[in-house]
């Protein structure tokens, strides 16, 4: 009956652009106060090291916080959050390439062309969504959104099933490779820090 419920709730599906006026909703998915702060932040800033964003998130993880903020106030488009009628269903961190400083690589290697592609950061689901096989019904309303925007075409980087099996939740945050297939996305290359020792790929779909 409970999932049943869902499945009606998600037809009022809906997405939102992240601003101040839903930034407690963007809190609530992205403090992640068990290892400090993250607030989905990493995209944003130069780190260069996992120990200095890790030291970041433990010490001063309203930094990470803060600096998304002014993000948003200065007009980048951050991401978005899917609600499911009332509730929060997910974080997603997706924006045009140029709008994330993490994507420089692919920014350089697309050129001109990369400002109307977005690329997915993060997919983050609410607790009680999770495994309940949404993703890709969330990605169908993003596609709808993403051609309001004007965007062309959007990418994620989901880990390849090698390093999900070695790492398990550690590398779920960017969504899941079978949800993007669902939704139409296609593996086009892997991804330009994918290793022996954690595959990852770009997928992407048009708009």
């Amino acid at each position: 009956m409970y999932y049943f419920f869902i499945l009606l709730s998600l037809m009022d599906l809906r997405i939102e652009q992240l601003s101040e006026s839903n930034f407690k909703d963007y809190e609530a998915l992205t403090s992640c106060q068990g290892v400090g702060g993250c607030y989905c932040a990493f995209w944003h800033q130069k780190i260069t090291s996992m120990a200095e964003w890790e030291a970041r998130q433990k010490e001063d993880p309203l930094l990470n916080r803060e600096s998304v903020l002014i993000k948003v106030r200065t007009g980048y488009h951050v991401g978005v959050l899917a609600y499911s009628g009332e509730d929060l269903a997910a974080w997603i961190s997706v924006g045009p390439l140029t709008d994330f400083y993490w994507t420089w690589k692919r920014v350089a290697k697309l050129g001109e062309g990369s400002k109307n592609i977005a690329g997915i950061m993060c997919f983050t689901m609410a607790q009680k969504f999770r495994g309940k096989g949404l993703q890709a019904k969330i990605l169908n309303e993003l596609k709808v959104y993403a051609k309001e925007k004007g965007w062309k075409v959007i990418e994620a980087y989901p880990f390849d099933a090698n390093a999900i099996e070695k790492y398990k939740d550690d590398v779920i945050w960017p969504g899941m490779a079978k949800g993007y297939a669902a939704a139409g996305f296609e593996r086009i290359d892997s991804h330009w820090l994918s290793s022996e020792d954690a595959g990852r790929s770009i997928y992407r779909v048009e708009v």
